[in-house]
């Protein structure tokens, strides 16, 4: 894990990446959140493959785009100590600020200071996550460098315009009656129905994570599910092949 999010799915990567094929020429996370799975791969299995991030929220596809392509960007970030009280400025700044570079700092200290279920509030658990990215953005360099291209756009606008049969899509869309835990996105309760429907229609493969709810099979019913219990849950992944 990176950086921490609701939902990332490092924790759960030995259960998902193995399921993931190597025969592919694209590899998509539509729902990029903080790329835990991308994050997990083991790249000599995918080379020659293209890795493409796209995130809804503004804020995840500018931090990206700052790790990726701002060499002055971890500058900053090794210079700035956290406090409560810059805390509370980069709550106010993810909503204000328009510089980005400033935009992305506050959002990095947002999502390492804040108790992850409660993002956009005042929930200060201190500045420790914060101070161990510092420490592991350096092993995760390399990785982000082969991100290939970084997209702000709608899932479906993604996967329309990636889909292929070489291509390999994995899905981790806000889980159904989670979707408020998330900011600035449009996936909601009704949204899981269009997902599966474009899903099932695809030419690439799909791995999907989710917790189960009703209906949840019907909806992907040509489509092989397993699951692991986690102290959080039972974690399925869905896939079409």
């Amino acid at each position: 894990m990176l950086i921490p999010y609701i939902g990332e799915k490092t924790k759960f990567s030995h259960f998902i990446t193995p399921n993931i094929p190597t025969d592919i020429s694209t590899y998509v996370e539509p729902f990029g959140g903080m790329m835990g799975v991308f994050f997990s791969l083991e790249f000599e299995k995918y080379k020659d493959v293209d890795f493409i991030y796209n995130d809804i929220n503004p804020l995840n596809y500018n931090l990206f785009n700052q790790l990726k392509y701002n060499k002055d960007f971890m500058y900053i970030v090794k210079e700035t100590i956290v406090d409560e009280e810059l805390y509370k400025i980069a709550l106010k700044g993810i909503v204000d600020e328009i510089d980005d570079v400033k935009l992305a700092m506050d959002w990095l200290i947002v999502l390492t200071c804040s108790n992850p279920y409660e993002i956009g509030i005042n929930s200060w658990k201190g500045n420790t996550e914060f101070e161990i990215f510092k420490i592991k953005f350096s092993a995760y360099k390399s990785k982000i460098g082969k991100i290939d291209n970084i997209y702000n756009d709608d899932y479906k606008s993604i996967i329309n315009q990636y889909d292929s049969p070489k291509t390999f899509f994995y899905l981790d869309p806000p889980y159904k009656y989670r979707e408020s835990f998330y900011i600035n996105h449009n996936f909601n309760k009704e949204s899981h129905v269009e997902l599966a429907e474009m899903l099932n229609n695809i030419e690439g493969r799909f791995l999907l994570s989710y917790y189960d709810f009703d209906g949840l099979k019907e909806l992907y019913p040509n489509c092989k599910f397993e699951s692991k219990k986690t102290i959080m849950g039972t974690e399925w992944i869905i896939m079409n092949y």
